[in-house]
């Protein structure tokens, strides 16, 4: 089984994060974003547009184009 690469959104939010001292679980907790969702959206198996706009939103980081 071939492991995921982040899209190059994920890796902007996973900087951000070790950034802020958050883990992903914490960020999800605070913001009320389903864990699965959010990982599956790092890694692009998901559009996810609406979680998109919110995560680049809290994080003050652009959206992807």
């Amino acid at each position: 089984m071939r492991k995921r690469a982040l899209t190059p959104f994920g890796l902007e939010v996973k900087k951000r994060l070790l950034e802020l001292g958050l883990t992903q679980k914490e960020f999800c907790r605070l913001h009320d974003i389903s864990e699965t969702r959010f990982s599956e959206i790092l890694y692009g198996v998901l559009p996810g547009k609406r979680y998109i706009k919110k995560i680049s939103k809290l994080l003050n980081i652009r959206m992807p184009s």
